[in-house]
């Protein structure tokens, strides 16, 4: 279903040069998902220009993936396109510096993700391919595949599993659909022990430091049998929050940035979740995106948003709503 209203939409349109689009410092599961989903394209539009964009550099886990794909470079800009996709990006604060240049365009844009897609994405977009209940863009991409009976070749087949194993926390976010994917990719040649070793890195030391500082400077409110944790670092807002959650706290918020330049991480625990039926990305990070002058959103349990002011203030912002929401 999802693969066919994409070709058809494809069909329609008859673009000559495709630009696909991944969020910031793009994670493995965005990378993975844009470069399977250029081969596919490829053989779709086989005269049409294909060029992956991920603007303000990727990941250091999405470099190794790129290591392991054969002829595949990631561009930070784009000059012209007559077709966009966004990839695993959900708002367009996620774009960076191209943000402005996505939305004044005139092409078309499809919105490929497994986030709840923000409501100025779904005014501007002509096309959303959305799941928000799969672990991963890349289990949606896989879907595409199916979908339209194409094979997976071997290196498509490795960047999807990459991705899901990075999204899914090694599929402890996993739903059966998820692992029958994976068993799939496995059978088109995707390496799992080559998968696993991308994605097996010793943590950068200034890493360690910042989640240190994060329990260093950590805030703990009590709301009944639910631990909040908050806290604030100067980089590396996802894994101190990560961090903190690993501690024992229920829901973390880690804030980053300075004034001019907020980022707020969210994280919980998926208990909290089945429990509360609070959702991170649609019931707090949304709103609180709008609140610093940004955009948010996510998933269940691993959401975040960008904006301006201060971090602290933020962080309050965060622990008020969800005190609220569990009232």
């Amino acid at each position: 279903m999802l693969g066919r209203k994409l070709r058809d939409f494809i069909v329609e349109v008859k673009p000559k040069e495709c630009v696909l689009l991944c969020h910031h410092n793009a994670d493995p599961d965005s990378i993975g998902s844009a470069y399977a989903l250029s081969k596919l394209l490829s053989r779709l539009l086989p005269d049409a220009g294909l060029s992956v964009v991920a603007p303000e550099s990727v990941s250091s886990l999405s470099k190794r993936l790129i290591e392991s794909l054969p002829d595949f470079e990631v561009y930070d800009d784009f000059e012209s396109a007559d077709f966009l996709i966004m990839v695993d990006t959900c708002s367009f604060a996620q774009l960076g510096d191209l943000a402005s240049k996505v939305q004044g365009s005139s092409a078309p844009l499809v919105v490929v993700d497994h986030h709840a897609p923000h409501p100025e994405v779904s005014a501007r977009a002509s096309l959303l391919i959305v799941d928000d209940s799969a672990s991963s863009t890349a289990e949606i991409v896989y879907s595409i595949y199916c979908d339209l009976s194409m094979r997976l070749e071997e290196f498509s087949a490795l960047a999807l599993l990459v991705g899901m194993l990075y999204d899914s926390r090694r599929f402890i976010n996993a739903r059966s659909s998820t692992l029958r994917a994976a068993a799939h990719l496995i059978d088109a040649g995707a390496d799992y022990s080559k998968a696993l070793s991308v994605l097996h890195v010793p943590m950068d030391i200034s890493e360690r430091i910042a989640r240190l500082k994060a329990a260093q400077r950590v805030k703990i409110y009590r709301v009944g049998d639910w631990v909040i944790a908050t806290s604030h670092v100067g980089s590396f807002e996802a894994s101190a929050a990560r961090a903190l959650i690993d501690l024992g706290a229920d829901v973390a918020f880690v804030a980053g940035g300075d004034d001019s330049s907020l980022r707020i991480s969210a994280r919980a625990r998926g208990n909290f979740y089945s429990e509360t039926g609070i959702h991170l990305g649609k019931d707090l990070m949304e709103i609180i995106g709008k609140m610093i002058g940004g955009a948010g959103g996510g998933h269940a349990t691993a959401a975040g948003a960008n904006g301006v002011g201060n971090p602290e203030e933020a962080l309050e912002i965060c622990v008020k709503l969800l005190i609220e929401k569990l009232s």
